[in-house]
């Protein structure tokens, strides 16, 4: 079946203490009950184990606490806005991005990044969660200008899932609103034309697909595709002796015969159950799923988190089953491929 559309996120309850004063949250901070987001603003902590978990908890709660404490008129916009319209955005920044039509004040510390707008209509701006943030159009076209393109993909993907709704089960319906949707950001961009970022976004906007189920899937294309890769199909349908099983990413290849080439993310919710557990059957269940696809002549190259730590080596192995002509003269893509710099 298919996987779940990503949903806005609520946010958490804050406690400022200009509502009602320290000494009457000091227990509960002292007992772990409530935490600082920001200055004079505290929530109740995340319990989780995933680190990225509690970092977009805490990212959420400064946001309800800058909705509260901030007088001026301002919207939630950039990575901000992203994440609250339910987005998969990744986890290397904690800075909080707003938008404003006047020049803003320094102020807000180096968590807060506010930014200088002229041109935000008021159809670009809309409510979720119960705060007003740029729409999910403005933010992709937004994320795809000014962040690294992996990160900005992951964005781009996701929001096409929710605007465009896409069911692996009715491709051809589906793909007529996916393509709806990238007409409309083709758009906006070319308005902008001629804007820092512009080149970068175009680059985002053409490679992002709204069949990619994960960020961990759009990772694997980004890899792929980047470096000059021809696009593969996101969950392509493939016939086996035990049914269709849908592939993460499939490239069709002629090496020299027709043979399919398969990518598959293995995040751990891929075998977990309802309880949380990594029931047996799960992994059984995906075993035969392997083995079927291996029998229908597919090359299966299977990958997980810890493999993104050295993406040259990665793309070796999404490489493996392709014939080298078509490797020979691979050309990156401009503006997609992301140049090695300190710091990651």
């Amino acid at each position: 079946m298919s996987i779940a559309l990503p949903r806005s996120r609520p946010l958490p309850q804050i406690v400022l203490v200009r509502d009602v004063g320290y000494d009457a949250i000091r227990p509960a901070v002292r007992a772990g009950e409530l935490v600082k987001v920001r200055r004079g603003a505290y929530a109740p902590p995340l319990e989780a184990p995933e680190q990225w978990r509690q970092l977009e908890h805490l990212a959420l709660s400064r946001c309800a606490a800058l909705a509260r404490q901030l007088s001026c008129e301002f919207i939630f916009s950039h990575r901000t806005a992203a994440l609250i319209h339910g987005c998969w955005v990744y986890w290397n920044d904690a800075t909080t991005h707003i938008s404003q039509w006047v020049r803003p004040p320094q102020e807000g510390g180096s968590a807060l990044r506010r930014h200088l707008i002229a041109d935000l209509p008021e159809t670009d701006i809309v409510i979720v969660s119960g705060v007003r943030v740029t729409s999910l159009e403005r933010t992709v076209v937004d994320c795809a200008r000014t962040m690294r393109p992996r990160e900005a993909l992951a964005i781009a993907d996701s929001a096409m899932r929710i605007l465009a709704r896409p069911d692996r089960f009715d491709r051809v319906s589906s793909a007529r609103r996916v393509e709806a949707v990238r007409e409309s950001l083709r758009a906006r961009l070319a308005q902008r034309r001629g804007d820092r970022g512009v080149v970068r976004a175009r680059a985002v906007v053409e490679s992002a697909d709204a069949f990619s189920e994960s960020a961990g899937e759009t990772d694997l294309r980004w890899v792929a595709v980047s470096r000059g890769l021809p696009r593969p199909v996101a969950q392509l349908a493939v016939e086996t002796t035990e049914g269709v099983f849908f592939s993460d990413l499939g490239w069709s290849v002629k090496a020299p015969k027709t043979r399919l080439v398969l990518a598959e993310y293995d995040g751990l919710q891929k075998y977990r159950a309802a309880n949380g557990t990594a029931p047996g059957a799960a992994l059984y269940a995906e075993k035969v799923r392997e083995d079927a696809l291996r029998a229908a002549g597919a090359v299966v190259h299977r990958f997980v988190r810890q493999h993104f730590r050295d993406l040259d080596a990665l793309f070796a192995r999404l490489c493996q089953g392709f014939p080298p002509s078509m490797l020979d003269n691979l050309t990156p893509v401009r503006g997609l491929l992301e140049v090695p710099h300190r710091g990651g």
